[in-house]
């Protein structure tokens, strides 16, 4: 679904995949809604163009920033990062880390799948727009279940 989506908005940038002359593997180009976000020259970070008035802490900014890249609802990511770490990046339970209170192994896997989709590179569960970055990559893959805080989206079949 991302990749499909993200394909369509930015069909023109996809660089594919294989190996360079080099003889290195090449990563997928930098894909984002080039409408909404920007992103600084020779890098992939995606950043929203704007914010609303409500979002003003780095932090808030950087959920913001997932929840544009990957069209998730700003609320419900705030509303996990609240619910995991009450929007500390550098919350630690001894097993879980940062700002969406990731496993190491979890963090790791999910900005390898990141970066060789679009091209964006998160290196730290306790950078908050690299934490935002992951979490909003795995909602859109199906990956929400790894939270426990994810708010349900759509009212169960009882009470529709």
């Amino acid at each position: 679904m991302l990749l499909v989506a993200l394909t369509v908005l930015c069909a023109s940038a996809w660089a594919g995949t294989g190996r360079a002359q080099t003889g290195q593997p090449r990563v997928a180009a930098c894909i984002f809604d080039r409408a909404s976000l920007h992103t600084s020259r020779g890098t992939c970070r995606p950043r929203a163009r704007s914010y609303p008035a409500g979002v003003k802490t780095s932090v808030r900014r950087s959920i913001y920033d997932g929840a544009l890249t990957f069209g998730i609802p700003y609320s419900v990511m705030l509303q996990v990062a609240r619910c995991e770490s009450n929007l500390d990046p550098h919350a630690d339970d001894g097993l879980h880390m940062g700002l969406f209170q990731f496993l190491p192994s979890t963090f790791k896997q999910g900005a390898k799948a990141l970066r060789g989709q679009t091209g964006i590179r998160a290196r730290s569960y306790w950078n908050p727009l690299d934490a935002a970055y992951v979490a909003g990559y795995m909602f859109v893959n199906g990956q929400a279940e790894e939270w426990g805080c994810v708010p349900q989206l759509t009212p169960p079949p009882s009470a529709r």
